[in-house]
């Protein structure tokens, strides 16, 4: 591995948070589940999950609650608002991922077998999950053409029913309006961005870019493939926060003076705001512009804990038992919970501005 290379790689884990990497199959014989009568579902749903807890050592939860809340902000699920009838969620972990392994029966596809984490070794993590899943194949009759790879529901995924996605903080290049120019370099490097339209940043400047084609080559390439791009939108990322650092030091120090103000003094903090505080926080400290000592918002969990579905049960449960509201406010659970996360975000306001960017500010 080059110089280059290494820089470029040390950027892209600064800016992309965590990545899943998914599998999709059908089995041989029902209909795609939107084809299926509700009680079709649960029972083709019911005897795949038998079958995974038999050879797979899964584990049904389906019905843990909390993970049905925050399992899409932390794992990449399936929202609990998007499952429908029939839908079941396993976990396995012991995988020689060495991170559990999720499997969704009865979504878009009959089974969804899915990895979510920091790691950017995508094309080994891509080939684990390969060999995991092709191992199922036979006992669960996987549906295989010889011309067009494994069959399934979604048009973009046949072939090798493989879907990588990555949630990247791009504070740079929404700072200085380059969504758009992103979702466009996106769609050449056959590639995709959520959200579609990025005249207006996304809570957080938080985007997903994902592959947009499994057809045309392994699985393990088209990771390979997805990496070179990230490291390409890494790149661009970091230019443009050094041209924030280095040539709006005013701005900047705004910036990280209006964070610190809402984070000292909020009363309330929607999850919204929470996104866009913590972006403007991990902004300043990826570039040096700020210091922190006692917590670590550059830890991916604290984007995912902020969201409405995670954070009660991932951050404010506890601390309701130690923080005391007003009874109106605890009583209301929207107020109930913008109240709280501003208590568990009022750390983060002690971080510091370098004093060399205050004094460019001051002279630019």
């Amino acid at each position: 591995m080059t110089r280059d290379t290494q820089v470029t790689e040390a950027n892209l884990r600064l800016f992309c948070l965590k990545t899943q990497i998914a599998f999709v199959r059908n089995v041989s014989g029902p209909p795609f589940p939107a084809a299926l009568r509700n009680r079709a579902r649960q029972i083709l749903g019911e005897q795949i999950a038998g079958d995974l807890r038999t050879l797979l050592g899964a584990q049904d939860v389906t019905n843990d609650d909390d993970l049905a809340a925050y399992g899409a902000a932390y794992h990449g699920l399936t929202p609990r608002e998007e499952r429908r009838v029939g839908y079941r969620l396993l976990r396995v972990d012991r995988t020689p991922l060495g991170t559990p392994v999720w499997c969704e029966l009865m979504g878009a596809n009959h089974c969804t077998f899915s990895v979510c984490d920091t790691s950017l070794d995508f094309e080994a993590r891509t080939e684990a999950l390969r060999l995991l899943v092709d191992g199922l194949a036979k006992p669960l009759r996987f549906v295989y053409d010889r011309r067009l790879g494994y069959v399934t529901a979604q048009p973009a995924l046949m072939g090798t029913g493989f879907r990588i996605r990555s949630w990247m903080h791009l504070a740079g290049l929404s700072h200085f309006g380059y969504l758009t120019e992103l979702c466009n370099a996106a769609e050449a490097m056959r590639a995709l961005a959520e959200p579609y339209r990025p005249e207006d940043a996304p809570p957080g400047n938080l985007m997903i870019l994902f592959n947009r084609f499994s057809m045309d080559a392994r699985a393990q390439t088209l990771a390979g493939h997805f990496k070179a791009f990230l490291m390409r939108v890494a790149e661009q990322e970091t230019e443009a926060r050094w041209r924030l650092l280095h040539d709006e030091p005013f701005v900047f120090v705004d910036i990280l003076k209006r964070a610190k103000a809402i984070l000292k003094n909020a009363s309330l903090i929607s999850a919204d705001e929470a996104l866009d505080l913590l972006s403007d926080l991990r902004l300043g400290l990826t570039c040096g512009a700020a210091t922190l000592r006692k917590a670590d918002p550059l830890a991916p969990h604290w984007f995912d804990d902020a969201t409405d579905a995670a954070f009660y049960p991932r951050q404010g449960r506890a601390l309701r038992r130690t923080v005391s509201l007003p009874h109106d406010v605890a009583t209301f659970r929207p107020w109930r919970n913008d109240a709280l996360r501003a208590q568990w975000l009022r750390p983060l306001a002690a971080f510091a501005i370098d004093r060399d960017l205050i004094e460019r500010a001051d002279s630019q």
